[in-house]
C-alpha cells in the first residue's frame, strides 16, 4: 500500500453523496440498507484500493448489518470513508469501521427519525397547507421545496462532515443542534396550525364553520395555540397533537360542523 490511494477528493465525496440518495432502492430482511450502503460507498473504495482483490474483500466486510436514519446515513458513509482513507494510507491499518458503524446507526437513526419525520415533514405539511387555504395553487411545490432544501441540504454537509470529523458524534451535536432546531420547528407548526383555525372564518362556504363569530374562533385558535406550546414546553408530543387536532377536524367536518 502507499499513500497515493488517500486522495478522496471533493469529486469522490459528491459521487458518493448521488448514489446516497438510492440508499433505500435497495432492501433485505436480514440486513436491512446494507446493500444501499454499500452501492454509495463503492466510488471512493475503488478508488483507495486499486487492487481488484483488496477492493473486493472492502466491499464483503461492508456487507454487514446497517440499518439507520437514511438521511443521517451521510455522516456515516463519511465517516466511513475517513477511516477507509486511513486504512489504505497505512495511518491506521487496524482501523475498525465495523465498530463505528455499530456505534453511530442506533444513535443517529433515533435522532433522524426526531427531527425529520417528527418536525421538519410537519411543519413543512403545515405551511403548505395554510398557503393551499388561501388559495395559491403552487402550495404542494412549497413542501417539496422546504422539505428538500433542508434535507439535501443536510445530507451533503453530513456527508463532508462526517468525512472530516471521522465520525466524531459530539461535534455533530454540536454543529447542527438537531434537538434545538426539531423543537423550533415543532413550535411553529403548532403555531401555523393555530393561524389556520384563525383563517377558517376567511375561507369559502364549504370551509366556513356554522358556529360563532371570527372575533370568537380567531381568539378559540390562539387560545389552542398558545395552550399547545404551553404542553410542548413541558415534554408534551406535537405529533400526537396534530394527530389529535385531525382527528378532531374530520368529527366536526362529518358532523356538518364545518
Amino acid at each position: 500500500m502507499n499513500g497515493n490511494r488517500n486522495a478522496i477528493g471533493v469529486l469522490d465525496l459528491l459521487a458518493v453523496f448521488r448514489r446516497a440518495l438510492l440508499i433505500q432502492a435497495s432492501w433485505s430482511f436480514d440486513r436491512m440498507q446494507t446493500v444501499g450502503f454499500v452501492y454509495a460507498l463503492e466510488p471512493a473504495l475503488r478508488k483507495l484500493y486499486p487492487d481488484p482483490a483488496e477492493y473486493e474483500n472492502r466491499l464483503k466486510a461492508h456487507m454487514e448489518y446497517f440499518n439507520t436514519q437514511p438521511y443521517l446515513a451521510s455522516f456515516i458513509l463519511g465517516a466511513a470513508i475517513r477511516l477507509e482513507q486511513n486504512r489504505a494510507s497505512g495511518n491506521n491499518a487496524t482501523a475498525d469501521v465495523s465498530v463505528l458503524k455499530t456505534t453511530l446507526m442506533a444513535p443517529l437513526g433515533a435522532l433522524g427519525d426526531s427531527f425529520f419525520w417528527g418536525a421538519l415533514k410537519p411543519m413543512a405539511a403545515a405551511l403548505a397547507v395554510a398557503v393551499l387555504l388561501t388559495g395559491f395553487w403552487w402550495a404542494p411545490l412549497l413542501f417539496l421545496v422546504i422539505f428538500n432544501v433542508w434535507h439535501l441540504g443536510l445530507r451533503l454537509s453530513m456527508l463532508f462532515w462526517g468525512y472530516t470529523s471521522g465520525g466524531d458524534a459530539v461535534t455533530l451535536m454540536a454543529r447542527y443542534g438537531f434537538t434545538k432546531m426539531a423543537r423550533r420547528f415543532k413550535i411553529l407548526s403548532l403555531a401555523v396550525l393555530g393561524g389556520i383555525l384563525g383563517m377558517m372564518p376567511l375561507w369559502g362556504p364549504e370551509f366556513k364553520p356554522a358556529f360563532g363569530n371570527s372575533i370568537v374562533l380567531m381568539a378559540s385558535g390562539l387560545a389552542v395555540t398558545l395552550f399547545l406550546v404551553a404542553i410542548v414546553r413541558r415534554g408534551g408530543s406535537p405529533v400526537k397533537f396534530m394527530l389529535g387536532l385531525a382527528a378532531i377536524c374530520l368529527a366536526l367536518a362529518y358532523a356538518g360542523v364545518i
